[in-house]
């Protein structure tokens, strides 16, 4: 009977031990590791004219356009356009995804919208650096129904969404975050 009992409480500890060890693995207790962003700016082994060249394929691509008229390719600046990425309920979330908006959680945002300058500087005839900075907005009515667009802090997810993308463009290697083989700029896959 002593032999039993022994037998049994042996087993009950190899099942405890076993169950133990197992849920141990199933529990985490720190939080995943997310990517720090790129340099911005980034260093690259690439002349400026073939940064341009790519930054201007992968816009068009997009259907971002790009605005001539404050663009400087010669200098290796292209600004683009307004570009209304998000309208209707959902646009608060979208906003405070990309931007700290003043007053934001008692506004009412309409739409948002942003614009990304990308600069591309020389370092030498073989590297150069790229350079991301985005101007994001809401746009809100007020009692008058007349809208106003209201500028926002960016929280960098833009800029270092669009560097991975054209650097990864331009490299031909993937530097997303999540590592998809897919190039992303908001909704847009290159």
């Amino acid at each position: 009977m002593n032999q039993l009992k022994t037998h049994l409480c042996a087993c009950a500890f190899l099942v405890l031990l076993l169950c133990s060890v197992e849920v141990h693995a199933q529990l985490r207790f720190d939080k995943p590791k997310s990517e720090p962003p790129l340099e911005n700016p980034y260093t690259i082994g690439v002349p400026r004219e073939k940064i341009v060249e790519m930054t201007r394929d992968v816009l068009k691509t997009c259907a971002i356009p790009v605005n001539e008229d404050l663009s400087k390719a010669s200098e290796g600046k292209i600004v683009t356009r307004s570009v209304v990425f998000t309208r209707g309920v959902t646009t608060k979330n979208d906003l405070e995804h990309l931007a700290t908006m003043p007053a934001g959680e008692v506004r009412n945002w309409q739409q948002a919208r942003y614009v990304l300058e990308i600069t591309a500087l020389p370092l030498d005839g073989k590297r150069s650096q790229i350079l991301v900075t985005a101007r994001i907005q809401g746009k809100i009515a007020d009692a008058m129904n007349s809208s106003q667009w209201i500028d926002g802090q960016s929280t960098g997810l833009l800029e270092d969404q669009v560097m991975r993308g054209l650097a990864s463009k331009i490299l031909g290697i993937d530097l997303s975050v999540n590592k998809s083989n897919k190039r992303r700029i908001l909704n847009c896959e290159f």
